[in-house]
């Protein structure tokens, strides 16, 4: 997996991903790539008019699996 560095990270927003970290028991690294990815799929949701048919069912497909994940223990 490529590498992807995120520098002068507001002091707020790296907390609060950290206390989702720890909310889910998961690493920091895994609590950012999923909300990465969470967030990645609601601006997608709101323009998937614009996406290809292709990717409108991978988007579909990866909601899909995402809603079959266990939940955390909340926070």
């Amino acid at each position: 997996m490529p590498e992807l560095v995120l520098q002068e990270i507001d002091p707020s927003l790296a907390e609060r991903i950290q206390r989702v970290a720890r909310a889910r028991g998961w690493t920091v690294q895994e609590a950012a790539l999923r909300l990465l990815e969470q967030g990645l799929m609601a601006v997608e949701q709101e323009v998937g008019s614009g996406l290809e048919t292709d990717e409108a069912d991978a988007l579909a497909e990866a909601i899909s699996a995402l809603k079959d994940l266990p939940p955390g223990p909340g926070f």
